[in-house]
């Protein structure tokens, strides 16, 4: 049973990612806010750091063609780059400490990477409408902000979460 709780919760995450972007655009402050929901991604780097990198490498790539395929005109770029920051996180964690704060810090400058290359691949493609600097003010702040929300309120219960079902494999 607990071989399935891990892509159900995935799954869940996914959809999730759904729900909580149809709160965006935001008015704050007179401006219009984009909040862009990337907790998939931190939960596929939490499984790559505190479960197995194998295992986060195929979640990346599955989830990442799922997103291409739900919420995306482009198939590709999310199935390649969830693996491809997976691999450069685990990469860099190699040679500073795995502590949380560390991980979660690096799971936003990723999540920032990430935004950064999408409108890039967008605006090589030419259906970006918005220049960089109110991609920085409407999108990217908020965004990282958001996921900062999340990673305060779950990034240790999935921790936890992640380590216990670590421990359950190494049991069986």
């Amino acid at each position: 049973m607990t071989r399935l709780i891990l892509p159900i919760l995935g799954i869940v995450i996914f959809y999730s990612e759904s729900i909580f972007a149809t709160f965006s655009p935001i008015e704050a402050y007179g401006e219009t806010r984009f909040l862009v929901p990337r907790f998939l991604f931190l939960f596929i780097l939490l499984l790559s750091v505190y479960y197995k990198p194998k295992t986060a490498y195929i979640y990346g790539f599955t989830f990442g063609l799922l997103y291409d395929v739900f919420f995306t005109g482009i198939i590709g770029i999310y199935m390649f780059l969830f693996p491809l920051l997976v691999y450069i996180a685990l990469y860099i964690l190699r040679f500073i400490n795995q502590n949380l704060i560390v991980v979660g810090l690096l799971g936003l400058f990723l999540i920032a990477l990430m935004e950064c290359a999408v409108y890039q691949f967008n605006m090589l493609i030419g259906v970006a409408g918005i220049d960089f600097k109110t991609f920085l003010t409407q999108r990217l702040y908020s965004t990282l902000l958001f996921n900062s929300l999340f990673l305060l309120l779950l990034a240790y219960p999935l921790k936890s979460w992640i380590g216990n079902l670590q421990h359950a494999h190494l049991e069986d």
